[in-house]
């Protein structure tokens, strides 16, 4: 019977002590303890995944033709420098080329740049700012760049010199036509058009 008492006595103070822990709020009931707490997701990570898994968007492509030309003095002992020396009117030969490039320009935007705090979320809205559109690449083939005039001597490291000053050409007809302000327009309206599919309401995209 002692045993039985003293089991009692401890149970009855154990009993109390934990009503007046739950009194105080010094524990959680057993029905926070067994009850599902909500699970909060913090969804601009999640975005800025989704994004960034496009990297690069190209808005407007481009095709374009420029024409560009280089000289120089004709080589010593080239028989275009014997035909100026032995002229009684010196000419002043130069080596010349001219070449027709035609060429593909690629304007659009770096998504891969956009991070945490150009994003920013709230319940059904979204506010999102994106990198101005610029020119991502310029491709010119073999088979697109016609050589027009070529009088002397040129070595391949000229050559493309040359076809590299066409695509700075290319690059500076892109930007006075206006290509970066359509392609922010268009990567606006896509990028848009995309958050709304992930099922947000209220949408702000910008440039920044």
């Amino acid at each position: 019977m002692s045993n039985i008492r003293s089991i009692l006595v401890v149970l009855a103070i154990l009993a109390g002590g934990y009503y007046l822990a739950m009194s105080f709020n010094l524990l959680p009931s057993f029905r926070k303890i067994f009850s599902a707490a909500p699970v909060v997701i913090d969804e601009t990570p999640i975005l800025i995944k989704e994004i960034r898994q496009i990297s690069q968007m190209v808005s407007i492509t481009s095709f374009d033709e420029v024409v560009v030309s280089s000289h120089k003095p004709a080589a010593a002992g080239s028989a275009r420098q014997l035909i100026d020396l032995v002229s009684p009117a010196p000419l002043h030969t130069l080596d010349r080329m001219v070449l027709v490039v035609k060429g593909k320009v690629m304007v659009g935007t770096e998504l891969a740049q956009i991070g945490d705090r150009q994003v920013f979320i709230e319940g059904d809205s979204v506010s999102l700012q994106v990198p101005p559109a610029r020119i991502l690449d310029i491709i010119v083939n073999p088979s697109d760049t016609e050589t027009f005039i070529e009088e002397g001597d040129w070595t391949p490291a000229e050559v493309n010199a040359l076809k590299g000053k066409a695509k700075e050409k290319l690059k500076m007809r892109a930007t006075e036509k206006g290509l970066l302000k359509k392609a922010d327009e268009q990567s606006l309206l896509v990028i848009s058009n995309f958050l709304r599919l992930l099922g947000y309401k209220k949408i702000r995209v910008v440039t920044g």
